[in-house]
């Protein structure tokens, strides 16, 4: 492992020129610590690596050296067609460019490591799809690929709002089946379901990006705060058998905590997104789920369960 981090230090400097030992720590998900030491072992096995001191300063490799430790591995051949989601390329028009860039990389590698891009192509398929969701596709995705790959303006109509925005857009995100637009407008951050824009079109204006600018942390980010503002409504439960499992997995829900008791029921710990959607889901655990708290969801449960009764007899 410390062999390939030594390695991947080395490519990251080589491409970006300058980085800091915090930067370097994060981009390798280690602590800055064991990135000086890898930096230390490095210099002392003759790698021309520098330190810069300064605000602007961080480690560097000298300006003529050039790193040849660019060949695949086996892994990393494999690791980069189980990758390949056939329906993002598709929807961006890569597709075709994909398969040309497949076949110019299998060339470049050695014939091992192409018996592992074939094995990982005949036994492992990438599908983030859920069952029966259907695809998403807008006629607007070339216009908004071609405007982040430019950085120019755009110009979108969106939803049932009145009127045009224009908007700098950053990143695409592809979730399942849904494209989303992360853009900046007026200095605020925007997301963008791409399904919802009725009218895209180019400016022609070009914008700088934000410094530093990370898409995937910032997608991470307000993901975060956009199901914690959901999630609003606590509740403790007694669950056994099958229960847990399935509420592990219940939307716009977290289970905080789970606790085992000596009868074989947890108690269980969560916060869904109202009592609404709470009661609905746990009606269809019944058998395996008492409700302790909150007092009026437990009663609420009870009503309904009551009325499905009457409804039903006979």
């Amino acid at each position: 492992m410390r062999a390939e981090r030594l390695v991947q230090v080395v490519l990251l400097l080589q491409t970006h020129g300058r980085l800091t030992a915090g930067e370097l720590a994060r981009r390798l998900e280690v602590s800055t610590r064991t990135v000086q030491r890898d930096l230390d072992a490095l210099s002392a096995a003759g790698f021309p690596v520098y330190a810069d001191r300064g605000r602007a300063g961080g480690w560097s490799l000298a300006a003529d050296y050039r790193t040849r430790l660019t060949g695949l591995s086996p892994a990393e051949t494999a690791a980069l067609f189980v990758a390949s989601t056939a329906h993002v390329l598709a929807d961006l028009g890569l597709d075709a460019a994909a398969g040309t860039a497949e076949a110019k990389l299998l060339a470049t590698v050695p014939a091992h490591a192409r018996e592992q891009a074939d094995l990982a192509r005949e036994r492992v398929l990438v599908d983030h799809a859920d069952w029966m969701e259907a695809r998403e596709p807008s006629p607007w995705l070339a216009v908004l690929r071609r405007a982040v790959w430019d950085d120019t303006r755009v110009r979108l109509r969106y939803g049932s709002a009145p009127g045009a925005v224009d908007v700098e857009p950053l990143g695409l995100v592809a979730k399942k089946r849904s494209w989303y637009l992360v853009a900046r407008k007026d200095d605020d951050y925007r997301t963008y379901r791409v399904r919802r824009i009725a009218h895209a079109e180019p400016t022609g204006e070009r914008f700088r990006r934000p410094p530093g600018f990370d898409l995937a942390a910032h997608w991470h980010d307000s993901s975060e705060r956009y199901f914690a503002g959901l999630r609003r409504y606590p509740v403790r439960l007694r669950v056994r058998g099958h229960a847990s499992s399935r509420l592990r997995w219940a939307r716009n829900a977290v289970m905080e905590s789970v606790t085992d008791g000596a009868d074989g029921w947890q108690e269980v710990a969560m916060t869904f997104e109202s009592a609404h959607e709470t009661r609905a889901y746990l009606l269809g655990l019944a058998g395996d789920v008492v409700v302790l708290e909150p007092r009026e969801l437990r009663d609420d449960v009870r009503r309904a369960a009551r009325a499905f009764l009457e409804q039903n007899e006979g």
